[in-house]
């Protein structure tokens, strides 16, 4: 609509007065209420800000958590004023809320707390395996028994408030890095807090601890990239990925130049900001086109390493049966790493390496499904016992997968050569060894000592005690008939007065004798 503005002027000259007397009155209104939601309302900065130098003000008087405030304060998260009610308030109706001098907050701060301001971040974890932590612990163990066994003395276990404590032995243990399951349960359980576990079932649901890796209150991106991070879990007999990254060529340069390297940059740059890869490089870091930051650990790799027979990473490789990583299939995945890996080195050198390494995997699948199957023919035999973890052939081949196996698989695909050779390897042909002479011993065993043998043993126990039984008899009535011939003999001479002598035998005559 065309609009003639001399006109509209004139108009508005001629209306003023009008428009001042209707039109004023509910502008004010409009500006107050504006202006009154802006300075009530909660969810400003300026309102956070107070709150949390009432915390902080209240928390430095009473000297309490001193330690957490320095960290705070010097985070970026204090930079950003993101505040104490920012990350620990919660709902009165919250399974984990306590009301603490009149607001209502938790102490556990859960992946959908940091959903409100790192989305991405959450979704990208939240389908990676490491939020899965907890559930392969309950599913690994409810299986193989393993915590219940570890926790008995002489099948009892620690008491504590009345109650058996049956994951005595994997509450520091196990749980502290795969996390405990706190549906239904708060952080005044001992059992189930504290934790801080990467897979830790939190009480709203969700799933796992962003202060694994980023520590709180600092919450640094630096302590999250460097490789002892990691290395808090991804470390020991089973799972050696620190000793292995450090055994590596990556880690001695890591050593050498760690301290010179950028470790704050957002967008982390091989060659720019560091010279080898660490952990977080290689799983999670950008590599260029098609590789972006991720914070699902899972979707660069082709392989899965920690079962008993490894298999491709497709979406449901894992033990769980869940949909893993972004669904893509292990070529992806594997190009992803691959990418990674180019940023330094050739493509040829690039895709001999992994030739290598994939020959490394399928050596050990062979060997262990070889392996087990001797100890899969005593059990169809019946020459071991259902129950897990009874005899020592069971830890034997346990251990052969849970930490020869897995230190084989790692060190070839982290470029560990010790932990392929020496501490996998090796280990594996000592275990096969084991296990085939334990194996010939059981049936050994089963051969000198047949079934029948131990019936006809207890055959021969129960005659012998029959017979026995039937002499007793024997002897009891020898025993009477003597009294009774003996009274006989009382009774006669009590009515005669003679001396009376009863022969027994063939001979049964009486003969009398006449008394002096």
């Amino acid at each position: 609509m065309k609009v003639h503005l001399p006109l509209f002027f004139e108009k508005l000259k001629r209306n003023k007065k009008r428009i001042l007397i209707y039109g004023l009155p509910p502008a004010i209104f409009l500006a107050l209420t504006i202006v009154l939601i802006i300075t009530t309302s909660p969810s400003t900065g300026e309102q956070s800000r107070a709150e949390t130098d009432e915390c902080i003000d209240c928390h430095k008087a009473s000297g309490v958590l001193e330690g957490i405030i320095a960290d705070w304060e010097g985070s970026v998260h204090a930079e950003e004023n993101v505040t104490c009610i920012d990350c620990h308030e919660a709902a009165p109706t919250d399974p984990d809320a306590m009301l603490h001098n009149n607001y209502y907050i938790s102490p556990l701060v859960s992946p959908k707390d940091c959903a409100n301001c790192h989305y991405d971040e959450v979704e990208e974890f939240d389908r990676s395996l490491h939020a899965y932590g907890a559930e392969y612990y309950e599913l690994l163990y409810d299986k193989q028994k393993l915590p219940y066994l570890e926790s008995q003395i002489e099948g009892e276990y620690i008491l504590r408030y009345g109650e058996e404590l049956s994951h005595g032995a994997t509450m520091r243990g196990c749980q502290a890095c795969h996390g405990t399951n706190m549906t239904g349960k708060s952080t005044e359980e001992f059992t189930v807090w504290p934790n801080n576990g990467i897979g830790r079932i939190n009480p709203d649901g969700s799933k796992g601890s962003c202060s694994s890796c980023h520590s709180r209150h600092s919450f640094s991106i630096a302590e999250a990239r460097h490789p002892e991070t990691c290395g808090q879990c991804h470390m020991g007999p089973d799972h050696p990925q620190i000793e292995i990254y450090m055994e590596s060529k990556h880690g001695n340069i890591y050593s050498a130049e760690g301290d010179s390297w950028n470790w704050t940059k957002d967008e982390w740059q091989a060659g720019v900001d560091y010279r080898a890869p660490t952990c977080a490089s290689c799983h999670m870091s950008s590599a260029g086109p098609g590789v972006p930051t991720t914070h699902d650990v899972s979707s660069r790799l082709s392989w899965e390493l920690e079962t008993e027979i490894s298999k491709r990473t497709d979406n449901t490789a894992n033990s769980l049966g869940y949909a893993i990583s972004d669904g893509s299939s292990w070529q992806e995945k594997q190009a992803r790493m691959m990418q990674v890996c180019k940023q330094c080195h050739s493509t040829t050198w690039v895709e001999n390496f992994y030739e290598q390494a994939d020959v490394v995997v399928e050596l050990y699948n062979k060997t262990y499904l070889d392996t087990k199957e001797i100890v899969t023919q005593l059990y169809e035999d019946g020459l071991l016992t259902p129950e897990s973890f009874d005899e020592p052939i069971e830890f034997e081949i346990y251990e052969m997968w849970h930490h020869e196996g897995r230190r084989a698989r790692m060190g070839a695909f982290m470029a560990g050569p010790d932990y392929v050779q020496w501490h996998g390897f090796y280990d594996l042909l000592h275990d096969r060894e084991e296990i085939e002479h334990m194996a010939e011993e059981i049936r050994r065993n089963a051969t000198a000592q047949p079934q029948p043998v131990e019936e006809k043993d207890a055959e021969d126990e129960t005659s012998y005690f029959w017979w026995l039984a039937i002499l007793i008899v024997i002897v009891f009535i020898l025993l009477i008939w003597n009294f009774m011939l003996i009274r006989q003999r009382l009774k006669m001479e009590s009515k005669s007065g003679k001396k009376v002598v009863i022969k027994t035998g063939l001979d049964s005559s009486v003969e009398e004798k006449k008394g002096d």
